[in-house]
């Protein structure tokens, strides 16, 4: 019932396992996991043909950008902030480095 009335008004409930967030004074908020509502691209729209994304460039440059279409922006419209998983179930980022030449 719900993934109906979502798809109604293209909406999409999305899960984000590290978010962050910049509130207005600047102050960093996350990695955090969130469940993020979307807004899916319109599949009658004239500038990106339901993509969501359009495709943008400079003369010159050697690949072009995409940017978000209007039609559906990136950032979420409401999101709720999960808990963090506990230390025991995270994994270690630990990054092994290695000083001998590749050849």
């Amino acid at each position: 019932m719900y993934r109906r009335l979502l798809a109604r008004h293209r909406l999409k409930l999305r899960y984000w396992s590290l978010w962050i967030s910049h509130h207005r004074n600047g102050r960093e908020t996350g990695p955090r996991p969130i469940l993020a509502l979307h807004r899916l691209p319109d599949p009658h729209c004239t500038d990106c043909d339901g993509k969501g994304q359009v495709m943008s460039g400079v003369p010159g440059a050697d690949e072009p950008d995409f940017d978000d279409c209007p039609c559906a922006p990136f950032l979420p419209l409401a999101w709720i902030w999960l808990p963090k998983p506990p230390g025991w179930a995270r994994r270690s980022r630990r990054i092994a480095y290695n000083d001998e030449p590749p050849f």
